[in-house]
């Protein structure tokens, strides 16, 4: 009899995020996230169209720095105060932008969101 193999389970994606500091979002059963990427660029892997393509990286986190970064006030503030889940891979953000989950996943430990800013 073969052993099966036995992935982790992945929880789901968080309904909503809401920015409690500058780079730092909360979701509803209370746990951190931190932007800790942004990239802009017209070749992304998660691009299938030549234009400007903005992905943000999202680290879920249980121990967070006491004061941002300077350069995180610069480089993150463009970001939506809160994102909310409106389908199953798509989050709008307070400024009506939609973002697509482009990735969930969990790398020794530390689960990640990836999303893509959609332009509709």
């Amino acid at each position: 009899m073969a052993d099966s193999v036995r992935f982790p389970c992945m929880p789901f994606p968080p309904c909503f995020l809401v920015c409690t500091r500058d780079d730092i979002y909360e979701d509803e059963h209370g746990r951190q996230w931190v932007a800790a990427k942004v990239e802009t660029s017209s070749h992304s892997p998660y691009c299938s169209k030549i234009e400007t393509c903005v992905t943000v990286h999202l680290w879920q986190m249980t121990t967070l720095f006491q004061e941002p970064s300077p350069d995180s006030l610069k480089t993150f503030n463009f970001l939506p105060r809160t994102w909310r889940l409106e389908s199953r891979n798509t989050y709008r953000g307070a400024d009506a932008m939609h973002w697509r989950l482009v990735n969930h996943s969990q790398f020794y430990g530390t689960e990640e969101l990836v999303l893509m800013l959609d332009s509709r």
